[in-house]
């Protein structure tokens, strides 16, 4: 119960606004009285003009007082004077007429109304000064001067009169003094007894109220008891749960770093075509199936919230490139161009998570490529907002030319384990994870994700990120000027509509002069009217005529001309083609590559085909970068996968079987690097470490394998003096770039 009283003062305000409004409200009544009266006296002697001058001045100065000063008390001061005159001008009108003093007191009660005694004092004075220069003048001789009709007037008879008038006077202010007080004091008894009564009621709600929140608190408890148990329960499911994808994933990556590892061992021998296709097929399958295990891993991290993103500088082209690398191929074998372009406001190295962005960006391509048979994926980065302090926002933009995604469907696309419809599931495959995990992925970098789909037209998914540009000291890629080389005309070929405004962007950005042709016969045509093409650029596959027809009829025809050509990744060219091209290029092209590709064809340099090429197994690797290796592993495949990988790359490693094993060969022999896995019998990797960081003399770089991945693994190594991490399964690249990063840092504290 809400129970709301005024205060006294609040109060006491409100009653003396209402005596005021009560007050002026009778004051309307008998101050135009007051002039009538003196209207009434005017026919005895003639006093007309007095009446009216006197009277309305006497009107006018009251009233202008109260309208002029709203928020005052000033005109009742001035009523009190006004009062007073009118007493005067009685007196004057009736030539002395001593019952016309009696006016003074009825002005002095009706005083009273306003229970102010102050209001008393401006008559007094004004009946002080009257009588005391009117009955001067009167006895003095003026005979124009009506105060008495006595035919004297001394002193004394004065200063009774006075005497007399000052005494009604303090009995009016008195009797005005007491009444407000009395008045307050009703006001303060009143709101008293009206907080007693709210007391009672107060103390009668209280009763209830703790009646019934010691019953309420009797459920809050039993309520908590259960949500305490409920909470217990809750935290070992969560902990079994985390158990069982620990295990799940060392159990699952265990076997699938032998698959990996040999199939890569298998397909660095010679093998038959179909023998290759075999192999490869191996591999994809594991691949595939690591990627469903990482989407699982990465659901359930951030289903718990322990996934944190990192705030590290990196350069966004280079990561868009990396993304499209690893689609490279397979855009090539499904026929599909494969582009980026990044707007030139977009600031090229910026404050983010690399790793998750490059998660989002390959779901995102990945399910593009999928679901398009021909035509185009493209990539596009714009600078959505750009704020005072710095912070950005960019917008990156999937486009693709597939099977499109009906209108109805879309609500289930970010859906967790969700595909568009059962059809699709068996058509295309997948978890239906890859667009859950992208939708908050995007969301810890502080964006959100959307689609727009038109069935067989296509699907552009888009995602926003908040970010600022990077200013730290990054390794980047080379890129050379174009300075010297501004104003040149270059002649771009392609029948891919996407491609030819790439490039044309890229190029007036570089400030040369793209010429558009769409076919290989429209490029001819404007080569035998324009005489001032400086390089040709042109795409392998075309329509009619593709890319190398049109490259050898240029060579005929216009032998100065430099001509580039765009591949795709694997093309094989006779030795003779090559004499044709400058260079090769193969999509989707690094713009570092087009770069320097295309400063050596203006310039007429040397010729070079950038190939993308995978890291071959070779023996020349160990003399490039000599290690000592030790290998900790208990599992006999994987010893065999790691040291058959070891020895491709001309090492001669050590192998051991456990903990206890590592720690007693690195105190016999100065290892250079010990490949640690975590999970040993006898003594487990981390422990094996600790001890080796505190007994070997020459201190070796200790390297985790581990089939773990959950969070904080990567820290738990570092914790343990481990110098870095590799997850299982092992690839190839993975562990030469390891040798290589390990082989540069100690040689230069070296």
């Amino acid at each position: 119960m809400d129970v709301q009283t005024e205060s006294p003062g609040i109060q006491a305000n409100s009653f003396q606004s209402e005596v005021k409004e009560r007050s002026d409200g009778l004051m309307n009544y008998f101050l135009p009285g007051y002039f009538l009266v003196g209207l009434i006296l005017a026919p005895f002697y003639g006093t007309w003009f007095i009446a009216i001058s006197v009277g309305g001045l006497s009107l006018l100065a009251y009233y202008s007082a109260k309208i002029a000063l709203p928020g005052s008390s000033l005109y009742q001061y001035v009523l009190g004077a006004v009062l007073g005159i009118f007493m005067a001008q009685y007196i004057y009108q009736m030539h002395g007429l001593f019952e016309m003093h009696f006016f003074a007191f009825i002005g002095s009660a009706l005083l009273i109304t306003y229970q102010k005694w102050k209001l008393q004092i401006p008559m007094m004075i004004v009946v002080t000064i009257h009588h005391a220069l009117f009955s001067y003048l009167q006895d003095i001789g003026f005979t124009q001067i009506y105060f008495t009709r006595l035919n004297y007037f001394d002193l004394q008879t004065f200063i009774i009169h006075v005497l007399l008038a000052a005494a009604i006077f303090f009995i009016c202010g008195l009797w005005a003094y007491q009444l407000k007080k009395y008045n307050e004091m009703h006001i303060l008894q009143s709101v008293h007894m009206v907080e007693l009564q709210q007391e009672a009621q107060l103390s009668a709600e209280r009763k209830k109220n703790q009646e019934a929140l010691e019953l309420s608190n009797q459920q809050l408890r039993k309520a908590n008891e259960e949500l305490e148990k409920a909470r217990s329960e809750a935290v070992q499911a969560n902990q079994a749960k985390s158990t069982f994808l620990a295990t799940m994933s060392h159990e699952i990556r265990t076997p699938m770093n032998g698959v990996l590892g040999m199939a890569a061992l298998l397909g660095e021998t010679p093998l038959t075509e179909e023998q290759q296709m075999y192999a490869e097929t191996i591999a994809n399958c594991g691949e595939t199936l690591i990627h469903v295990i990482n989407d699982i891993l990465d659901f359930s991290k951030i289903e718990s919230g322990s996934l944190e993103i990192e705030k590290d500088d990196f350069d966004l082209r280079h990561c868009i490139e990396d993304v499209l690398d690893i689609f490279g191929t397979k855009a090539t074998s499904n026929g599909l161009e494969l582009v980026y372009q990044i707007d030139a406001d977009v600031p090229l190295q910026i404050v983010g998570d690399s790793l998750r962005l490059r998660q989002v960006l390959i779901n995102l391509v990945g399910n593009a490529m999928k679901f398009t048979e021909q035509g185009e994926v493209c990539i596009c980065v714009h600078l959505e907002k750009h704020e005072n302090n710095g912070q950005l926002e960019l917008r990156f933009d999937v486009k693709d030319s597939g099977i499109g995604i009906p209108e109805d469907k879309l609500n289930k696309l970010f859906k967790a384990f969700s595909q568009v419809d059962t059809s699709t599931t068996r058509k295309y495959g997948g978890t239906g994870l890859g667009l859950a995990i992208s939708e908050k992925l995007v969301g810890l970098m502080g964006g959100n994700i959307s689609v727009q789909s038109q069935p067989g037209k296509g699907s552009t998914f888009s995602f926003t990120v908040s970010t600022n540009a990077g200013n730290k000291p990054i390794e980047s890629y080379t890129y050379y000027s174009m300075a010297d080389e501004e104003g040149k005309r270059v002649l771009i070929v392609d029948d891919n509509k996407t491609n030819l405004t790439i490039l044309k962007h890229q190029f007036e950005y570089w400030k040369l002069v793209p010429v558009l042709a769409y076919s290989g016969e429209e490029a001819l045509d404007i080569l035998s009217k324009d005489k001032h093409i400086d390089l040709v650029i042109t795409d392998m596959q075309m329509p009619g005529m593709d890319g190398i027809a049109l490259g050898t009829s240029v060579k005929k025809l216009y032998p100065g001309i430099p001509i580039m050509l765009l591949s795709s990744i694997g093309g094989e060219f006779a030795s003779d083609m090559r004499q044709v091209f400058v260079s090769v290029l193969t999509k989707p092209i690094k713009q570092h590559i087009l770069n320097k590709q295309v400063i050596n064809a203006l310039r007429n340099t040397h010729v070079q085909t950038e190939r993308a090429s995978a890291n071959k197994l070779s023996l020349d690797f160990s003399s490039k970068y000599p290690f000592n290796i030790l290998v900790a592993e208990d599992n006999l495949m994987n010893q065999h996968v790691i040291v058959h990988i070891l020895k491709k790359l001309g090492y001669d490693p050590y192998v051991v079987k456990n903990g206890q094993e590592a720690v007693e060969a690195a105190n016999q022999k100065n290892y250079s690097i010990i490949l640690m896995d975590m999970q040993m019998p006898v003594m487990d990797g981390m422990e094996a470490t600790r001890i080796i960081r505190q007994t070997v003399v020459a201190q070796p770089v200790i390297i985790a394998l581990t089939a773990n991945t959950m969070e904080g693994d990567q820290e738990v190594c570092i914790a343990a003096g481990m110098n870095d991490y590799l997850a299982k399964p092992l690839k190839l690249d993975d562990l030469m770039g390891m040798l290589e990063k390990w082989y540069v840092k100690t040689n230069q504290k070296a």
